[in-house]
């Protein structure tokens, strides 16, 4: 199992993400850690699912840039594109 402590290294924690960026959220409850299945959005203060636009209800430890896989099978993060 993973510790909380190594799942912490993967995520940003020492600030909050740019306006409109799509990231993972690490967050925590009683059992322990886990990903939230959507990607989030920090608005106006708040966390956000950036898909409904409902405020998350969980304590969020940490974020990471949104993974996206193309057809070839590489990884690369997500950038918000400019309007």
């Amino acid at each position: 199992m993973v510790t909380r402590t190594v799942r912490l290294k993967n995520f940003r924690t020492d600030e909050y993400p740019g306006s409109g960026l799509l990231v993972q959220v690490l967050a925590e409850d009683h059992v322990g850690t886990y990903i939230l299945p959507f990607p989030c959005e920090r608005i106006n203060g708040e966390w956000r699912n950036a898909t409904t636009r409902e405020a998350v209800q969980a304590n969020i430890l940490g974020w990471r840039e949104v993974q996206t896989r193309s057809r070839d099978g590489t990884s690369s993060a997500q950038h918000p594109t400019k309007a």
